[in-house]
């Protein structure tokens, strides 16, 4: 049976005027395939051309039963290392690395369209979280570029938890900026947002050169050149950072910072904030525990860090970006008019889907054809 109906679908081939768009009304089920006959065969009336419902999902041209995928991913997604997994599910290690894979490439591809845009955000936590490939920063050569330290850079939608956003790769003041870039994009470039973060300097920079705008300048009387424009930020814009001191493992102090902004328009986005008070980064940090928790690789002292670069940046959009669909936070539930509560996703809170993804949905779901450059 299709885990998902018709309306998902679109036609696959490139050269059909209706590629890539779904809901047309252009495609209709069409026979079966595979061995059992379990897999629906989809045909285009627009092109004529047929093609697998499999197709552009994790279990596009997979050899294993779609109940041993599912189950295979689901260990992976709640803390299991690749060993462990294959031990449990009875496959070989490499067919674990590779379903991995293919399931962060495939994560990647079906965020970028589902949470394209985020029209609920208002508020945005910034953070990176630190692991390593290989071996450890210290231990690296200067040739040893896909290896050492490797740092997820994550932006989270404080209220739905929603991430919006995860660059992972080194602590480089480019990744920053392609994260801030992607918000702004994700959230349709509007600027009434109150943002913070650790004081991590690339994102002031960032920020900045994303959001700023240019101003012309009066020109002054007599002859010269007219100067140059002006970059100034939105007015409506607030970004604050927190600073951190600790002690024998203990925060003891706790350093607020205004760094763009008016301090009334801030109280202002922190009254119309549903879970903040005052300037923090605590939802991103909690999110940092969850991933720690359900990325092995993310464990800060395991045998079960990750020994390829590719491996590990696919592991890290699968189950961060599953979390949006798949995992359902406590602190989101909500009563119903019956007194009951009822669990929500971030998706969920966020308005991009009305229930619970489960791990088979989220894997056989048809990312979008790309074309080739």
């Amino acid at each position: 049976m299709a885990t998902h109906p018709i309306g998902v679908f679109c036609c696959r081939n490139l050269d059909c005027s209706d590629c890539g768009t779904r809901g047309k009304g252009n495609l209709r089920w069409h026979g079966w395939s595979g061995h059992s006959h379990r897999i629906r065969g989809i045909y285009c009336r627009t092109c004529g051309k047929y093609f697998s419902e499999r197709k552009g999902s994790v279990l596009e041209q997979s050899r294993l039963p779609e109940e041993k995928v599912e189950s295979l991913m689901e260990h992976l997604r709640e803390g299991c290392g690749v060993r462990k997994t294959a031990r449990l599910i009875h496959v070989n290690q490499n067919t674990v690395t590779r379903y991995a894979r293919l399931g962060g490439n495939h994560s990647a591809l079906v965020h970028n369209e589902l949470v394209a845009f985020s029209p609920t955000t208002r508020e945005v936590q910034f953070d990176e979280k630190w692991s390593f490939v290989f071996k450890k920063e210290a231990n690296c050569t200067p040739e040893e570029e896909s290896c050492g330290d490797n740092w997820d850079h994550v932006a989270i939608d404080a209220e739905s938890r929603l991430v919006l956003s995860v660059v992972p790769g080194k602590r480089t003041a480019e990744n920053c900026l392609q994260l801030v870039e992607d918000v702004r994009k994700r959230t349709d470039g509007r600027t009434d947002l109150l943002l913070t973060s650790d004081e991590h300097g690339p994102y002031k920079t960032a920020i900045e050169k994303v959001y700023a705008i240019e101003v012309a300048q009066p020109k002054k009387a007599g002859p010269g050149r007219p100067p140059n424009p002006k970059r100034v930020m939105p007015n409506d814009l607030c970004y604050a950072t927190v600073c951190k001191t600790r002690e024998k493992g203990r925060v003891i102090d706790v350093k607020r910072t205004l760094v763009f902004g008016a301090l009334e328009l801030l109280i202002l986005w922190l009254v119309r904030s549903t879970v903040s008070t005052v300037i923090n980064t605590s939802f991103i940090e909690r999110l940092n525990a969850t991933d720690r928790n359900q990325n092995a690789r993310k464990a800060r002292k395991s045998y079960c860090f990750s020994k390829k670069w590719e491996t590990h940046n696919a592991m890290t959009y699968f189950v961060a970006l599953s979390y949006n669909f798949c995992w359902p936070v406590r602190t989101l539930r909500i009563e119903d008019d019956r007194g009951n509560w009822k669990a929500q996703t971030p998706a969920m809170a966020a308005g991009l889907t009305d229930h619970i993804w489960t791990v088979r949905e989220w894997i056989s779901f048809p990312a979008l054809p790309v074309r080739s450059k």
